[in-house]
């Protein structure tokens, strides 16, 4: 964490007021930039925004190198894009920007030749089989200050950077090996440094140590408004060092080991958090944050009094101050977030709530803002209950489960983002906003005013995205594309007028996941709340531009409605021109408009309808299944052959010994696809009994000779190999 100027973040007095719950509008929402991971952004005291990423240098190889960007305050202009790195593979964890907009970048490197600055050899070269910790200095242009390599001989990561009043930089990460330099009279020392952190500032020109110190540092550093340094991470030791009269003087020992497969069992992760005196020599105080399970910091932010707030994810035994809703640590590792605030000796948890995980930041007025994610990823590292108080704004049908929900036939909703603002004096909730997506995770939060800007990982553009937000991306398909997002959301928007129209989420309406691009005649679904009226009204004749006072707005075309209610809209997406890549899109409520919404237009987003018919038309189940060889039909969103729609013909085929015999429309916006059952089963199936299978396939959709896109049947398709 990086703060960006001291006489914005810090006044006099040591009491703050509560705050007044506030109505957060996300104002910024895009898809930025393909091949690009961020991993830390901050902002300027003009309000420029820098991020600081992992870019793919070659699709086919894992290799990356770093990447930092500099937009306006307004994220509709690169300011500069600098790429920094040699011939091997590096990566990035932090930036920090003084008072003149020069920004900071710490890193690890595995590039013989990354790039470095005279005097900048605070360190030998790394081999291809090891690394070594970085700091680079960018000025206002984006041009290359200076570049230094750091810890000798020892292998190491760096991954916090601060620049303090006095334009010194502070680095802090953790050494591999042993061997790390340290100088003497720094505020703590250790003599084999191998898997410990390590803490040193150097001067302005980045080819003096000031002061190094092995076995404190972690992942996250703060200052406060006298200089002093708080460094945040987290150990899989247990001799980090504490001090007496701290929170928690001993680490406990918890079971790093995961997975039913494991047995020998390892020591897990726990949180701690220092205070150092602003020369480096003195540790003020050194505490663990941890339960009796494992524990991941994932921020560091100091307000003006000098209480100290982290966040990140642990398990069920966490030291929450209120009841929170957890999962077995046996099943998932790390069950909830965590916002935790400490005293400013260091000596007591003032409160300890479930939220963030993912950045935390704290104004002058004493509001706390974090970013954080609800979901699960694939390895199953985070699994968060969505019941969490800072996703109270976020209806359910929105939200992933607490484990990894397939949702209908093409999104696997892995991850979806938010953040969220507190009264840094109650830890009670002030504010939140959900941003949705299906495999989007929060990577770091920056404050710019009442502006919280977010930056994060994505595999899909499947979150909202807000009119004239920069993106490299003119035509988005449905293929998934590993990318960066970034939003903002303003805290300071007055509270609208009630009954307002709310828009929590849109997806496809057929598998229920997260809409991303859209196709024309595509049918939608819109939860919110305000959207229509209490009791919900169907279109008499399928569909109709106006229903019970809604309309919905695409541009200068209106779409298609088929129910509305103030929880719920169905409606099939206009016949935009094709031209353009993107289109605006507003929920009018007799007059009364929501905030506006840009949808990134494709030509086709199949997706399928979680029934099929058996060649009689009756429905297909496992009471009554189809035989082999015989007819199906299941019906596809997202496609159509009305020739207003599509400007080549569609071809469909299978696979799996399935086969497509014939395409027609069952309404304007769905397609009625039939299917030749095997007359064996090949493979992808399942078998309950002797006499009865249920099987899976995948349809893919061309145009004009090339393949658009594949979709698989959500639902089984139930056959009996009986005659």
């Amino acid at each position: 964490m990086h703060i960006r100027s001291l006489s914005l973040f810090f006044f006099s007095g040591l009491a703050f007021a509560a705050s007044a719950p506030t109505f957060p509008v996300l104002t910024y929402s895009t898809y930025l930039r393909d091949g690009f991971t961020p991993k830390a952004i901050a902002t300027d005291v003009t309000g420029n925004i820098y991020i600081a990423g992992n870019a793919i240098v070659d699709p086919g190889a894992p290799q990356t190198t770093v990447l930092v960007v500099k937009l306006n305050p307004q994220a509709n202009q690169y300011l500069y894009v600098r790429y920094l790195g040699g011939s091997v593979n590096d990566q990035v964890s932090s930036i920090a920007v003084d008072l003149a907009g020069d920004a900071y970048i710490a890193g690890a490197t595995q590039s013989p030749d990354f790039p470095v600055t005279s005097g900048g050899n605070l360190a030998q070269a790394p081999s291809s089989t090891s690394q070594r910790s970085f700091v680079a200095k960018l000025d206002p242009n984006g041009e290359l200050v200076f570049s230094d390599l750091l810890g000798g001989f020892a292998a190491s990561a760096a991954q916090a950077v601060a620049v303090t009043a006095a334009n010194q930089i502070l680095v802090s990460g953790t050494s591999a090996t042993s061997g790390f330099p340290s100088t003497g009279g720094a505020a703590y020392n250790i003599a084999n440094s191998a898997g410990h952190p390590y803490l040193l500032e150097l001067d302005p020109t980045g080819t003096s140590t000031i002061f190094a110190a092995t076995g404190i540092g972690g992942s996250a550093i703060a200052l406060d408004s006298s200089g002093n340094i708080y460094v945040a991470g987290t150990t899989y030791l247990l001799d980090y060092p504490t001090t007496p009269g701290a929170y928690q003087t001993t680490f406990p020992v918890v079971d790093g080991c995961l997975g039913p497969s494991c047995f020998s069992p390892i020591q897990g992760a726990n949180q701690y958090v220092s205070k150092i005196d602003p020369k480096g020599a003195t540790l003020l105080f050194s505490t663990a944050v941890t339960g009796k399970a494992q524990t991941i910091n994932g921020g560091l932010a100091v307000d003006a009094a000098g209480n100290v707030y982290l966040t990140g994810f642990a398990g069920g035994t966490y030291p929450y101050t209120v009841t929170v809703p957890t999962l077995p640590v046996s099943v998932v590792p790390f069950a909830s977030p965590f916002l935790s605030k400490l005293d400013p000796a260091g000596q007591t948890l003032l409160f300890s709530i479930p939220a963030g995980g993912a950045g935390v930041q704290v104004d002058a007025g004493g509001s706390v803002y974090v970013g954080g994610s609800v979901g699960i990823d694939l390895a199953g590292s985070f699994a968060v209950p969505a019941s969490l108080p800072a996703l109270a704004n976020a209806p359910a049908p929105c939200l992933p489960n607490v484990t990894a929900q397939t949702i209908g036939t093409s999104q696997n909703i892995q991850r979806s983002a938010y953040v969220a603002q507190f009264d840094g004096a109650s830890g009670n909730l002030l504010g939140t906003q959900f941003i949705g997506g299906s495999t989007l995770a929060t990577s770091a939060v920056a404050l710019a005013g009442s502006t919280l800007w977010v930056a994060g990982a994505t595999s899909f553009p499947d979150f909202p995205f807000t009119p004239n937000a920069l993106t490299s991306v003119l035509n988005f398909t449905p293929a998934p594309l590993p990318g960066a997002y970034l939003g903002a959301v303003d805290f300071s928007k007055p509270q609208p007028p009630a009954g307002t129209p709310q828009i929590g989420c849109i997806v496809d309406a057929a598998d229920l996941a997260p809409a991303g691009p859209v196709a024309r005649y595509q049918l939608l679904t819109i939860f919110g709340t305000g959207l229509g009226p209490a009791t919900g009204v169907s279109a008499t004749n399928g569909s109709t531009n106006q229903l019970a006072g809604v309309n919905i707005n695409f541009g200068s075309d209106s779409a298609e409605l088929l129910y509305v209610s103030a929880t719920q809209i169905n409606l099939a997406v206009p016949l935009v021109p094709f031209a353009q890549p993107s289109t605006p899109m507003q929920v009018d409520v007799n007059g009364v408009f929501s905030i506006p919404l840009e949808l990134p237009l494709t030509y086709a987003n199949p997706s399928v309808f979680p029934v099929a018919l058996n060649a009689d038309g009756s429905v297909n189940s496992s009471t009554n299944p189809a035989h082999l060889g015989s007819a199906v039909s299941v019906f596809a969103n997202g496609l159509t052959q009305d020739p207003q729609v599509n400007n080549s013909p569609l071809q469909l085929y299978s696979n799996n010994g399935w086969s497509v015999t014939g395409a027609a429309q069952a309404t304007p916006f769905v397609l009625q696809i039939r299917l030749q059952v095997p007359s064996k089963l090949v493979n992808d199936f399942a078998c309950p009994s002797p006499s009865l299978c249920s099987a899976s396939f995948t349809i893919y959709d061309v145009y004009g000779g090339s393949p658009v896109s594949g979709f698989s049947f959500g639902g089984a398709v139930y056959i009996t190999e009986t005659p």
